[in-house]
């Protein structure tokens, strides 16, 4: 079996709720804002409404799977973002600034002129999802505002862009409403009545839809009319968008204003928001012009205006260097990086080169720049086949340094041709349309599967906007300071975007290469105290291998059969929830024997000679109002049963816990404004018995089973795309995989077991690329996938389904089910035999044969006691 690549240390998991994190440094809202959200979380989202409930717990209890089979579930810190946002909004009722100052460890100044409107700002690492955080608080407003009777919130929203390479990132996923479409974020029993128009910058096509979506650029809040309509765009402005200047004219956002004033409620979100710095920018000023015209066009509404503005920034400072005031989520890079969230950023030192003579900082650091193409090589080789195409970024000084680098690049048979791409202005200063949409274009597709570019040469790109996930090797040939305006995060912010999902085994690298001139910057600690690692730059490995189908092994592909999913959530349980279905607990109670009320008896004594000075004998009633213990017993049948999210659940359920209170949880049938009796329903042997006996019934009805159904074709596993692996491999001759790619020395081992057992033809290791995956109800109810471990096809052409297990969790006999429910409609709908298997680490260290038939004949045999555990 080959070691793992040498690579980056194991990652914390980036989707669990962390136990403990380091507090927030810099921020003055966050520690306090998060403590009580935490307690939020952790209570169960209390006075949370049906609204807010059913789409926390749609979001992140339930897995969910794109269209491809892939697995998806939301960041923690997403999940953060939003329920922050739903916190401060429904429960602390946040409306300015100043109701912020409760949650402040440190003084807050707030200025009188500041606006009294509510604006939250979440500082969020790049590469940790912000445009998902940002859909997922765009759905919560929207239903909050359809379905909660009195709600502050909006259905229509303004999204922000501070220039055109961030908006053509959120235009892919904005635009016809895509995101919305293609990720979990609105339940599909809510999906018709998600009406939202999504318009684009100046789309003039008109709004009949409940909810609307506005992206434009920033520059289309405060643009200045050309004069005669024949001036050229200043380069930089057109690239990166207009600075933000405290004396343009906003004319244009009139426009704007106008087409969204009709609206009456209008949720505004800042994408990049660090440019919004200061409250007397024109920016922000149009923004705040655009509540005041909302609310005076609709006096009807008190609510009428901006009802919430969320800047999401990775770097919300102001040009002091000091954190916004507002920021109430605060996600550093240190902890992405320690998530494997974005890359593990490396520092490549370069010992023995120096400065050469030359006319230019680029000949003069030629050196440093082979290093880089040396190292971005080693990436290319490894990560090429499997169907990644890394990408050298080279960062100048200005733009005769960039063409002098484009020049000397060039010339390499790597980055030939349409493999380089330089962006910058020409020398006079000007920019060209068509190289503007060049740009545009590179910044939308470079990523892509057919995306020729290799290597981009810049000056202004690196700044913010060209989140490239290929980035794997960067050099700097500019100084990274506060004065440049590039710090050391925007650098490294350009190459964190991972290639590949957290989780799928690709412990992935962005390396910078050092330069002496920049070397104190990088010994200090970045972001959430972030120490980048250093290496020799030549000792830098990608850290991982590539896994593919290898075309002369084929005769050990396996076809795995498409079923339909047969598992579905219903949101029709309650109506279908019948008092009779309900069983009896498995203990009735009895009604104790005890007076209604009880004494307890106080005795006070000396401190010194023990003597008794005052004695007294205090009434404790019992409670007396049956309607609070109903209430109790039927939100937490609600919340236990999954199904406390819906709408009308607690009007169901209250008449059905009262009866099953009075007639069935009792020795005899009980009146409910018996004091004692009161008193015993208070008992935690008694909740657990009814809560129980209702969940049970509850979560069957909430999932719906439906007959399985086969597609026309199956899935071959020399169909799965090839993928980059940095664990443990196997090298395997009965795989159709080039390598076998393992989790752990247990699977390791297992999968030599298959390679040499007799009656094996064929078999593979499944990762989430293999895109296999099982539909299943966990413990607590949420809807789960499972990913199988291993599957085998036998000499006699029949299939197992085979999980290996070491350690067990409480969903393990769940998974178990699911997979042996699939097998059996696998068999009957497919022709071919299929099993599962489920095996022990100790019961395979227990078994000596050389035979899968006779590993399962073992396990059958009760093997399973050599270890002392069930087989």
């Amino acid at each position: 079996m080959s070691a793992a690549p040498a690579t980056a240390a194991p990652a914390g998991d980036p989707y669990a709720v962390p136990e403990r994190r380091k507090p927030s440094e810099g921020t003055h809202l966050v520690n306090g804002v998060r403590a009580a959200v935490d307690a939020w979380r952790a209570q169960g989202y209390p006075r949370a409404g049906a609204t807010t409930k059913r789409l926390l717990a749609y979001w992140f209890e339930d897995e969910h799977r794109r269209d491809d089979g892939s697995p998806f579930r939301f960041y923690f810190c997403q999940r953060e973002a939003v329920e922050t946002f739903i916190y401060l909004s429904e429960i602390a009722r946040v409306r300015s600034r100043s109701d912020l100052l409760e949650f402040a460890e440190h003084p807050v100044l707030i200025q009188p002129g500041e606006t009294k409107r509510q604006r939250l700002a979440f500082k969020m690492a790049t590469g940790s999802g912000k445009t998902m955080a940002m859909s997922l608080c765009i759905v919560w407003s929207y239903f909050h505002a359809l379905n909660e009777h009195g709600s502050p919130m909006a259905t229509s929203f303004l999204v922000i862009a501070p220039n055109v390479i961030v908006f053509e990132r959120l235009k892919s996923d904005f635009a016809d409403g895509a995101t919305f479409r293609r990720d979990p974020l609105v339940p599909p029993e809510w999906a018709e009545d998600f009406e939202l128009s999504v318009l684009l910058q100046d789309d003039a096509a008109p709004v009949t839809t409940r909810g609307v979506l506005y992206l434009t650029n920033v520059q289309r809040l405060y643009e200045p009319a050309r004069r005669g309509g024949r001036e050229e765009p200043n380069p930089v402005e057109a690239m990166l968008g207009p600075r933000v200047n405290r004396d343009v004219d906003a004319s244009s956002a009139e426009q704007l204003i106008d087409r969204i004033a009709t609206r009456g409620r209008v949720m505004v979100v800042n994408d990049e928001a660090h440019h919004v710095w200061d409250e007397k920018l024109k920016w922000n000023q149009s923004i705040e012009r655009l509540h005041g015209e909302l609310h005076e066009r609709d006096e009807a509404d008190p609510g009428a205006g901006v009802v919430s503005q969320l800047d999401f920034s990775a770097t919300p400072k102001d040009q002091k260097g000091a954190i916004f005031r507002h920021v109430v989520v605060d996600y550093p890079l240190a902890q992405a990086v320690s998530d494997a969230i974005v890359k593990t950023p490396v520092i490549g030192e370069v010992s023995g080169a120096s400065i050469e003579p030359g006319d230019s900082s680029v000949l003069q650091n030629r050196q440093w720049l082979d290093v880089a193409v040396g190292r971005w090589r080693e990436f290319d080789e490894a990560l090429s086949p499997a169907g990644k195409r890394p990408i050298l970024f080279v960062m100048c000084e200005n733009t005769r340094e960039a063409d002098i680098a484009g020049d000397y690049l060039g010339k390499l048979r790597d980055f030939a041709g349409d493999r380089l791409l330089v962006i910058h202005t020409k020398r006079d200063g000007e920019i060209t349309k068509d190289d503007l949409d060049i740009a545009r274009r590179a910044a939308r597709d470079v990523d892509g599967p057919d995306s020729p570019i290799r290597c981009i040469v810049s000056v202004l790109m690196l700044r913010e906007g060209w989140d490239v996930r290929n980035v794997c090797v960067i050099v700097t040939l500019r100084s990274l300071t506060a004065k440049a305006k590039i710090l050391p995060e925007q650098a490294l912010g350009r190459g964190l975007r991972r290639m590949t999902p957290p989780g799928s085994g690709h412990d992935e690298r962005v390396v910078v290469i050092e330069h002496d001139a920049f070397r104190d910057l990088w010994s200090t600690q970045l972001d959430g105290g972030l120490i980048v690692e250093r290496e020799e730059a030549d000792k830098i490995k990608p850290g991982a291998i590539p896994i593919f189908p290898d075309e002369g092994k084929l005769r050990y592909d396996i076809a795995i059969p498409r079923l339909t999913r047969a598992l579905a959530r219903s949101e029709s349980a309650l109506d279908r929830l019948d008092p009779a279905d309900i069983p009896d607990p498995k203990v009735r109670l009895t009604v104790p024997d005890v007076l209604p009320d009880e004494y307890i008896r106080y005795r006070g004594t000396h401190l010194i000679d023990k003597g008794v000075i005052e004695e007294y004998e205090f009434l404790v009633p019992y409670a007396e109002d049956p309607s609070g213990v109903i209430t109790w017993y039927a939100k937490g049948v609600a919340k236990e049963s999954g199904v406390d999210g819906l709408a009308g659940a607690f009007a169901v359920l209250a008449p059905m816990v009262r009866d099953y209170l009075r007639e069935r949880v009792f020795e005899r049938p009980v009146e409910l404004d018996d004091k004692v009796v009161l008193r015993r329903l208070a008992e935690n042997d008694a909740q657990q018995l009814v809560i129980r006996a209702f969940q049970s019934v509850i979560r069957e009805l909430s999932i719906e089973e439906r007959e399985a159904t086969i597609e026309e074709s199956a899935f071959r596993l020399s169909e799965t795309p090839p993928f980059p692996w940095s664990r443990e491999t196997v090298d395997a001759e009965r795989s159709v995989f080039n390598l076998t790619p393992v989790d752990n020395r247990f699977e390791g081992r297992f999968a030599e077991f298959l390679d040499r057992a007799t009656d094996v033809g064929a078999f593979a290791k499944l990762t989430y690329s293999s895109r296999f995956a099982l539909e299943y109800i966990s413990s607590t109810g949420a809807l789960r996938h499972y990913w199988p471990d291993f599957v085998v096809r036998l000499v006699d052409d029949s299939c197992l389904v085979v999980e290996t297990k070491g350690l067990e969790d409480l969903d393990v006999r769940l998974k178990d089910l699911r997979a042996r429910r699939w097998c059996q409609d696998a068999t009957s709908l497919s022709g071919r035999d299929w099993a599962y298997e489920k095996v022990r680490q100790k019961v395979f260290d227990a078994y000596a044969g050389e035979t899968v038939d006779g590993l399962r004949r073992f396990i059958a045999a009760g093997a399973g006691a050599v270890s002392g555990e069930a087989a």
